[in-house]
């Protein structure tokens, strides 16, 4: 009987420990890669990176400055990306993200010789002409890279809300992505994507 009571205290004890589930505002929050149901984390998951960014890059393309003048394809540099969380992210897991849907459509290019993902080797590929070992009519020549039309950047931010009874929080992530026209410097697009989290407070977000 002793044995018995303790089981069912164990039992109730475990059961006042679960903590409401968290959900989200992300509408795919709760689907995996795989299309099976996924843990929703207060945490920035790949399912966040992937709805900011898509939904991003559809606002962006739905506006009239998507198209270059007079034909073409624009030439975008990846400006900074700035991490406002208090958590360690990689913004490129939303940059590439964008990157990949933006090139997809045939109407934008991205460059690797500015911006914050700048290569070395662009700079360095114009020094080879200088040495004996290469052959001169397969390096690059002076005066040929392609300066970029448009800047992509933007920023991730975050703001925790506990609830009166300390029992829930809420953590609201803003993405807020901005495209800067380079010859008149003029502010062309900004997409502002707010994701909003809430759960019990036991589950610390931090």
């Amino acid at each position: 009987m002793k044995k018995i009571s303790i089981a069912i205290l164990a039992t109730a004890a475990l059961a006042g420990c679960q903590t409401m589930p968290i959900s989200s505002s992300n509408p795919n929050a709760e689907l995996s890669r795989t299309g099976k149901p996924g843990m929703v984390s207060f945490g920035l998951q790949s399912t966040d990176f992937e709805y900011a960014a898509n939904k991003a890059v559809q606002e962006f393309l739905e506006s009239p400055f998507s198209k270059k003048p007079g034909g073409g394809r624009w030439v975008v540099q990846m400006g900074e990306v700035i991490n406002d969380t208090t958590f360690r992210l990689d913004t490129a897991s939303m940059t590439s993200r964008m990157k990949i849907g933006m090139t997809k459509t045939g109407q934008f290019i991205f460059t690797g010789a500015t911006g914050r993902e700048r290569t070395d080797f662009v700079g360095d590929s114009r020094q080879l002409s200088k040495s004996k070992m290469f052959d001169k009519k397969t390096v690059a020549r002076n005066g040929t890279v392609i300066a970029p039309d448009l800047e992509m950047l933007g920023g991730i931010r975050q703001r925790t809300l506990v609830g009166a009874d300390q029992r829930q929080q809420q953590l609201e992530y803003e993405f807020d992505f901005r495209v800067v026209e380079r010859d008149t410097g003029l502010e062309i697009f900004q997409a502002f994507i707010p994701i909003e989290k809430l759960g019990s407070n036991q589950n610390f977000a931090w």
